[in-house]
């Protein structure tokens, strides 16, 4: 597990802060997924013998 620890001081308290941020998460940036969601339920709803009332 990839971490990097970024470590500054606080203008607003005066104090220390000490971040870690977790690489893996980073991944995940830029992807969407709700394309590929959207493209599901669209070939779903064409399945449908029905019409939804209006």
């Amino acid at each position: 597990m990839k971490q990097r620890i970024i470590k500054y001081k606080s203008d607003l308290f005066g104090k220390k802060v000490t971040l870690i941020v977790d690489e893996n998460l980073n991944k995940l940036r830029g992807k969407t997924l709700a394309p590929k969601k959207l493209d599901e339920a669209n070939a779903t709803l064409k399945k449908l013998q029905h019409t939804l009332p209006l």
